[in-house]
């Protein structure tokens, strides 16, 4: 597909209407992604708040993703001046579900009303677990986080900003794994060993001082990074490899019910 193709692709999911707008950034910055063949970046950063120039209706308080498309430099100079956590003012058009950017008239827009909605939004959120005690929302990526100490290994356990059920139902699958820390421990390097213990071999080269690791050494080699626990049983361990697979990170996938699904390698 040809740029000038990609372009209008992308300009036909929204509306011909263009709209004056002064708006907040979320607490992320500007984004990027594209689909394979592509020579253009789908750029992008969420606004939480926003209100119409030339109108008398008030602000809008809701997420929304502000997209344009852009070529490398481009990508690059967009990202040095739409910030996170910012007031703009800008002309857009309108979609489904998102917003399209057709002109950033001032990156620094000064409105007192918006002021006010972001330095709400800059307030640290944090949640209370009676078990885990404080965690802290990351409001870029959505999840709470607290530093944790696991089977004697400290890390950082993480769950997603969803309903008050979900995030107690979340909670209840980091409790079992605290509850019998050991055991889940020892159970998810067992399995994690069984199935990469092959391909650490294979990852062996001459200048390693080793010519086989064992299960033990595997066992041993990796140290607790992460856990991110969900609503319905689920969990994810995150390790560092101890320089099994030249850095890369393991991940262990389960569920509380006993069921271990994947261990991999990933970054």
């Amino acid at each position: 597909m040809s740029k000038n193709s990609e372009v209008k692709s992308f300009e036909n999911r929204f509306s011909e209407e263009i709209f004056e707008v002064a708006a907040v950034t979320a607490s992320l910055g500007v984004g990027a992604g594209k689909a394979g063949g592509e020579e253009l970046w789908r750029a992008s950063i969420d606004l939480i708040a926003w209100k119409d120039l030339n109108s008398s209706e008030p602000v809008v308080k809701e997420e929304v993703s502000l997209d344009w498309i852009t070529d490398d430099k481009g990508l690059k100079e967009w990202q040095k001046t739409i910030k996170e956590s910012s007031i703009i003012k800008i002309k857009l058009r309108k979609g489904e579900r998102s917003f399209m950017l057709v002109e950033l008239i001032d990156a620094d827009y000064k409105d007192e009303e918006l002021q006010n909605i972001l330095l709400e939004d800059l307030k640290p959120v944090s949640y209370e677990d009676e078990l885990l005690g404080k965690f802290k929302l990351d409001k870029g990526i959505k999840l709470f986080k607290t530093d944790i100490t696991w089977a004697e290994e400290k890390g950082r356990l993480y769950f997603d900003l969803d309903e008050e059920e979900t995030m107690k139902a979340s909670l209840k699958t980091a409790h079992e794994l605290f509850k019998n820390q050991k055991h889940w421990s020892d159970k998810i390097r067992s399995y994690a060993a069984s199935e990469l213990l092959e391909l650490a071999n294979d990852w062996i080269d001459e200048e390693d001082d080793i010519d086989e690791v064992t299960d033990e050494m595997f066992i041993e080699s990796i140290e607790l990074d992460t856990i991110s626990v969900y609503p319905k049983g689920e969990f994810e361990i995150f390790f560092f490899d101890g320089d099994l697979f030249a850095g890369h990170c393991i991940i262990v996938s389960g569920n509380i019910n006993g069921n271990l699904d994947s261990a991999e390698i990933a970054g």
